[in-house]
C-alpha cells in the first residue's frame, strides 16, 4: 500500500476542499475557522501559491461560474494560463450574498496520491 505524504495544514485543507468542489472563500473560512473575511485575507498568499503549484501539477483545477457549484453545472474551467491571474484577484476570494462569479477549486486530472513530500 502506498504511503501518503505528510500534509501541512494548508495542503490538507486544500485537498479536502477540492474534493468538495468548494469556493475559494470556503477554503479560507475552513482554514482560519472564522466567518470574518478580514481574517481570511491572511491566508490568501499561501493558498494562492499552493493552488497555483498544484494546478500546474494537475492535482487541482479551478472553475469559474455565476453560482456555486460551477464545475459541472454552470461553470467553465479556468484555463491554465489564467490561474495566476484569477488567484491574484482579491474578488476571487470574497464571499458575496448574491455572487455574479464564484471561483471553485476541484480535484485535477492527476490523482493526489502522486503528490510526493517536498513538492
Amino acid at each position: 500500500m502506498k504511503e501518503w505524504p505528510k500534509w501541512t495544514e494548508d495542503e490538507y485543507c486544500l485537498y479536502v476542499n477540492s474534493r468538495e468542489l468548494s469556493p475559494l472563500w470556503s477554503l479560507l473560512a475552513d482554514r482560519t475557522q472564522s466567518d470574518r473575511q478580514k481574517v481570511w485575507v491572511t491566508k490568501i498568499p499561501a493558498f494562492a501559491e499552493l493552488i497555483e503549484r498544484w494546478a500546474r501539477l494537475q492535482f487541482v483545477q479551478l472553475f469559474a461560474g455565476a453560482e456555486w457549484p460551477p464545475p459541472h453545472i454552470s461553470g467553465q474551467k479556468v484555463p491554465d494560463a489564467d490561474v495566476a491571474v484569477v488567484l491574484s484577484d482579491p474578488e476571487s476570494w470574497r464571499c458575496f450574498e448574491n455572487p455574479t462569479r464564484v471561483i471553485t477549486v476541484a480535484l485535477g486530472e492527476r490523482d493526489i496520491s502522486e503528490l510526493e513530500e517536498g513538492m
